[in-house]
């Protein structure tokens, strides 16, 4: 199908998504000099942006997308909590879930003059416990009969603990609808096996080598042989950065090159990927691929944690 016809169909997609929301500042400055006391650098601040990061940063590129979204996600009960549950759109449904145990996680991340200087993060990444499970279960069973696509974004800050898994996955699957997962390693461990039996999982190479460490990105199935044993799954994404990304779908394998972009932030280019390929038809690997990387490139040439314009896209599109 034409990618211009593919992005006019993601107005009737309805989304079910779940995952760990961020709320993102960012401080930016320029340098003065060192401190006369210590070898610190002084800076002259020169403003602060909050912006919505994490699974709320994968809503905001689905309803940017087009889509509908009713979004589960998990907040402390503090000040900094309101930055989500305040979070509104024409067509999203929040169901955000309060457990007043735990902080909402917050990253703040310090800029001066073009480089990142620091970051200081409020997060618990406990499990949550049964009580605040139940909630969510009782929330995705709500939410089912009205969406066709489940997306899942385990940011691993303790929503979608073990515990949790074990009862929403089958729930899932019974209901018939395709779930997409992105799980992050970042500085944990591979949790993907959690994910097992079914599931759309999307990795990047790193994740790939997490869970089978001679991986090699050939264009042929034989090469997802381990990951396929692994995750108990034949439909398996693996994004190549600069090299572009692959999908495994049974016999099947398609690769697609990157779009060339100005990489301004690579933050959030996962996001902006996952969002895109899940909207897209499986039954036409190449197309979704191209949309989601023509969204990942669009999505690196923005500093911060904010998504592309979906007229951006569609321009974009026809120049390709």
């Amino acid at each position: 199908m034409n990618p211009l016809q593919t992005v006019d169909l993601f107005a009737s997609a309805r989304v079910l998504l779940i995952g760990d929301s961020i709320v993102d500042i960012y401080t930016y400055g320029s340098a003065m000099g060192l401190s006369a006391e210590t070898p610190t650098i002084v800076a002259r601040k020169k403003e602060i942006v909050h912006s919505l990061g994490g699974a709320a940063l994968v809503c905001r590129n689905l309803l940017e997308l087009g889509a509908s979204v009713q979004f589960i996600t998990l907040i402390g009960a503090e000040q900094e909590a309101a930055c989500i549950s305040k979070f509104s759109a024409p067509r999203l449904a929040l169901r955000a879930i309060e457990d007043p145990d735990r902080p909402t996680t917050v990253k703040h991340r310090f800029w001066v003059d073009g480089y990142k200087l620091f970051q200081l993060d409020q997060r618990d990444d406990r499990d949550i416990s049964s009580a605040v499970a139940d909630r969510v279960i009782a929330q995705v069973e709500e939410a089912l009969p009205d969406i066709d696509k489940v997306i899942i974004s385990d940011y691993r800050h303790g929503l979608l603990s073990a515990q949790l898994l074990e009862v929403l996955l089958p729930l899932l699957h019974a209901a018939n609808k395709p779930v997409y997962v992105d799980s992050q390693v970042s500085q944990s461990a591979s949790n993907h096996k959690l994910y097992s039996g079914g599931c759309i999982i999307c990795l990047n190479l790193k994740e790939a080598r997490c869970i089978d460490p001679s991986f090699q990105p050939l264009p042929a199935p034989d090469a997802f042989a381990r990951l396929n044993q692994q995750l108990d799954s034949q439909r398996i994404i693996v994004k190549l950065g600069a090299d572009g990304a692959m999908f495994q779908n049974g016999s099947r394998v398609t690769v697609i090159p990157a779009i060339r972009s100005r990489v301004e932030d690579t933050t959030g280019a996962g996001d902006a990927f996952l969002s895109a390929f899940s909207l897209a038809s499986l039954n036409d690997p190449e197309t979704a691929l191209k949309i989601a990387n023509c969204w990942a490139g669009l999505s690196v040439q923005i500093h911060g944690t904010t998504p592309p314009k979906r007229s951006d896209l569609l321009q974009r599109l026809k120049e390709l």
